[in-house]
């Protein structure tokens, strides 16, 4: 009999790695993916990695860093980004697929599950942390020029309620509303050791009219591993709103703030790679304007997005001298450049019909 939990563990094991593919968790972790071959390789986020060191092998669900020798599969790799146990990372995973504890549910072919809503209490700690890191970008200096050399205006940073963690300020409030630290982990809040999992990082929230319902955080030191480090909730098509027909899309962050201050309806992919569950999020969007960056991920990500997306889809390729829409913005004259390259665009498709 004592051989029945660890098949049962085994299975749920079994049944979440299955529902959560090792390369749709490291890429929510903020790694930039490329297809090379039948793998993925990018830049391992737990050593400093100028060139990508790091192998994905989807086939056994694996991955291995050939420059520090960190690996393992997608449970592994969140112990390790998070600072988690086991059964933290597991019920963390099992969070994000939307899988039940104990055994697990029959195999589900043609529809992946929900995933589970959030509940009153789980808003409230999303809406408190994105208020009180927004609080702090007021008092940090350190941020607020960060963000004035992105080129991102005040008027903005508010309307989005962008923040910054001190990692002095969240914990304190959950306890005195008495709300679970544990739960606070399993969010992504916390980390394993009960810190705040955005401490010196910019906040980044998802905010779907006032509430927040994700956010990511950038290192504001460049010495801070990985570079971006996300909620464990299911990731958004960061600043969406279904109701667009016409949607702008690029890879980071500060490329989709940069549209939003420009006054389009845009959004952000967060990386390289889209599941299925991300690109089901435009399916009412007539056209999509893809703006990814200027590399050769990028330009790989845009082409197998228009081939995914169809004839609805465009691909919109920035000039010479910029690797980003961010970066040309920064530029003498970026903004009209960009729209110079739009009114381009239009112009071409409207002539081929």
């Amino acid at each position: 009999m004592t051989t029945a939990p660890a098949r049962v563990e085994a299975a749920e094991v079994a049944e979440v790695k299955r529902r959560r593919p090792i390369g749709e968790v490291i890429a929510g972790h903020g790694v930039e993916l490329r297809p090379q071959g039948g793998r993925l390789a990018g830049r391992c986020p737990f050593h400093e990695d100028r060139s990508p060191s790091m192998v994905v092998y989807p086939e056994t669900q694996s991955y291995y860093c050939f420059g520090c020798g960190a690996g393992g599969d997608a449970i592994d790799f969140v112990r390790r980004a998070g600072g988690l146990g086991f059964r933290e990372a597991l019920a963390r995973l099992r969070q994000e697929a939307g899988a039940a504890p104990g055994v697990p549910a029959a195999p589900r072919v043609h529809r992946r599950p929900a995933p589970q809503p959030l509940s009153l209490d789980d808003r409230v700690m999303l809406a408190a942390a994105c208020e009180l890191y927004h609080e702090t970008l007021g008092e940090t200096p350190e941020a607020l020029r960060y963000l004035e050399e992105r080129g991102i205006p005040p008027w903005l940073q508010r309307a989005r309620r962008l923040g910054v963690s001190d990692g002095s300020r969240l914990v304190p409030y959950l306890k005195r509303r008495r709300l679970s630290l544990r739960r606070a982990r399993e969010l992504g809040l916390l980390s394993g050791s009960g810190d705040e999992a955005m401490s010196g990082r910019l906040v980044i929230p998802d905010l779907r009219g006032a509430h927040c319902g994700w956010m990511v955080g950038r290192a504001l030191s460049g010495g801070r591993t990985p570079k971006y480090r996300a909620l464990s909730l299911a990731r958004p098509l960061l600043g969406h709103d279904r109701r667009w027909r016409r949607v702008f899309l690029t890879e980071g962050p500060f490329d989709w703030l940069t549209l939003t201050a420009w006054g389009l309806p845009a959004c952000a992919l967060l990386g390289t790679h889209a599941g299925g569950g991300v690109l089901r999020q435009l399916d009412r969007a007539r056209s999509v304007v893809l703006v990814m960056d200027s590399d050769d991920p990028g330009r790989e990500a845009a082409a197998r997005l228009q081939q995914t997306l169809g004839e609805r889809a465009r691909v919109l390729e920035l000039p010479e001298g910029a690797s980003d829409v961010n970066e040309l913005a920064m530029q003498p004259g970026g903004r009209e450049a960009f729209f110079r390259l739009l009114d381009a665009e239009r112009d071409g498709r409207h002539g081929t019909r």
